[in-house]
């Protein structure tokens, strides 16, 4: 993500519309992140590993949660049925 301009984006959209750090969209996993790095609070070495432990921590609960759905099966079972 960060490879693919996203702090150009938000750099941009902090430009443009009235944008706070408290702000839903801007609590998004990055966006966050990058909040902190314009602002000068973290460096780009942190602004990295910070985004990446986000993410990972994203995924980690979007895992969780999808494991509550007992009635779901994994895309790879489904993939070989298929095959």
């Amino acid at each position: 993500m960060l490879e693919d301009g996203l702090v150009d984006e938000v750099r941009q959209l902090r430009n443009r519309y009235r944008l706070a750090p408290g702000m839903p969209s801007m609590r998004a996993v990055g966006y966050r992140q990058v909040w902190q790095y314009l602002e000068g609070e973290i460096s780009e070495t942190e602004l990295r590993s910070q985004a990446v432990a986000a993410t990972r921590q994203l995924a980690k609960r979007q895992l969780t949660w999808l494991r509550s759905f007992r009635e779901l099966e994994p895309a790879e079972r489904l993939a070989h049925a298929f095959s």
